[in-house]
């Protein structure tokens, strides 16, 4: 993870942009606290693990589902199946 000044970040913003678009993260610091910078896609990922974790129903499921070679399980052609 990069750590930028808060300056630094400011005058170079749409290189930092591009920099969290490749994946890579920033941490931004100031005075006033840190804070991490990094994409909606990773975003969306972590608050999806996050409820995946958090729910006691899906996340046995996870864990069979895991553990399933994948020779056993069955192919869906989702194209068909709506």
């Amino acid at each position: 993870m990069d750590t930028i000044d808060i300056t630094q970040a400011r005058d170079d913003l749409f290189k930092v942009m591009d920099h969290i678009l490749e994946g890579r993260k920033a941490k931004i610091t100031s005075k006033k606290g840190n804070a991490i910078l990094l994409s909606e896609e990773e975003w969306n990922g972590i608050v999806e693990t996050l409820y995946v974790l958090s729910d006691p129903d899906i996340l046995p499921a996870v864990m069979e589902a895991r553990e399933t070679p994948t020779s056993e399980l069955e192919r869906v052609n989702w194209r068909d199946a709506f």
